[in-house]
């Protein structure tokens, strides 16, 4: 499949993510290298990222975020507001769960303890339905690399606010992406969301989970493409497709 590459993307990974986790996504959409802008996930609170937003220059380009990364965008929408769309993969625009704090503290040590690679492949079947060892491996490096924001991740996961109403009231063409296997941020929770925002729609992919987008990058892919064509956006990504 060849995919526009005059579009401009702006990401933001998650947690334990490095920009790598968009690439093969990225490949399959045919987005051109300099035509993709990273926003660091590092810091601990939802509205500090406001300025590294504007500064990407976010007028025309599609705005797309990954679990944590979907959190920080739907929390600065102002921030994206000249975005051509926004694209929201395994969001979870809720406030945490109260008593979730010592749970995710718990999960903070041991990762700044050495022990990210286990972590990820002890809790694996829960992030993915593909369990193949070389995916698990590129995650676990992944969060291997990203060990020094953790600490920032875990405070932002706890503190944020909901997200829900200011979707709901957004004039962004937005498309929520997740797999039909998310354990972590299953679909079902944005139906209310994606029903009530004045221009949404919401895609759930069967058979993937938590890391559809590794998982199965084409047929993401193929769900974003279809789903902005839907939502109406002009992009160069659709007209290749169509």
């Amino acid at each position: 499949m060849q995919a526009g590459t005059q579009d401009r993307w702006i990401l933001v990974p998650g947690t334990l993510c490095t920009h790598e986790v968009f690439t093969p996504l990225l490949d399959a959409l045919g987005v051109a290298t300099e035509n993709r802008t990273f926003v660091e996930a590092d810091l601990p609170k939802v509205e500090d990222y406001a300025p590294r937003l504007l500064e990407a220059s976010p007028d025309g380009a599609i705005v797309c975020g990954f679990s944590l990364g979907s959190l920080i965008l739907a929390h600065n929408l102002q921030a994206v507001k000249q975005a051509r769309a926004l694209v929201l993969l395994a969001a979870n625009p809720f406030p945490d769960p109260i008593g979730n704090r010592a749970k995710r503290e718990a999960v903070r040590d041991r990762i700044l303890g050495g022990g990210a690679r286990d972590w990820i492949f002890v809790n694996w079947s829960a992030m993915a339905v593909d369990q193949s060892e070389d995916l698990q491996n590129f995650v676990a490096s992944m969060a291997e690399k990203t060990v020094p924001s953790i600490a920032a991740q875990t405070e932002l996961a706890i503190s944020r606010p909901g997200a829900d109403a200011d979707l709901e009231q957004s004039d962004l063409p937005i498309l929520f992406v997740t797999g039909a296997e998310d354990q972590l941020t299953p679909p079902d929770p944005l139906i209310p969301i994606a029903e009530a925002a004045r221009h949404a729609r919401r895609e759930v992919l069967s058979g993937l989970g938590h890391f559809a987008l590794l998982e199965a990058p084409k047929r993401v892919a193929g769900c974003i493409v279809n789903g902005l064509k839907d939502l109406r956006v002009q992009s160069s990504a659709v007209e290749a497709y169509t």
